[in-house]
């Protein structure tokens, strides 16, 4: 398997940004952001099972794998929820066109 640069990741995480804050101009935030939380979970499953060989060992490991992205999301919240505390009248002030 091929591994990202890292201007690819981040570029990556641009792009599913980008869509959450499309998606969030047409509903509600919240909305959108459940759609994300929605779409990582299925995709992140199907990413856990491509390692296992059967349902079986998969569904042995389901604890696991749930407590590891559990445990990644929850760091990655914490600290861009810190981010943006720390940036509060920054990030929320729309920007500037023209």
């Amino acid at each position: 398997m091929v591994k990202p640069s890292d201007q690819d990741f981040s570029q990556m995480i641009i792009n599913h940004i980008n869509i959450g804050n499309s998606d969030a101009q047409k509903s509600e935030p919240g909305v959108a952001g459940a759609a994300l939380m929605h779409a990582a979970a299925r995709f992140n499953a199907y990413v856990s099972s491509l390692q296992y060989v059967s349902p079986r060992i998969m569904q042995d490991r389901r604890q696991f794998e749930i407590d590891h992205y559990l445990k990644l999301y929850k760091e990655m919240l914490e600290q861009h929820y810190d981010e943006y505390v720390a940036n509060y009248d920054q990030y929320r002030t729309p920007p500037k066109i023209g």
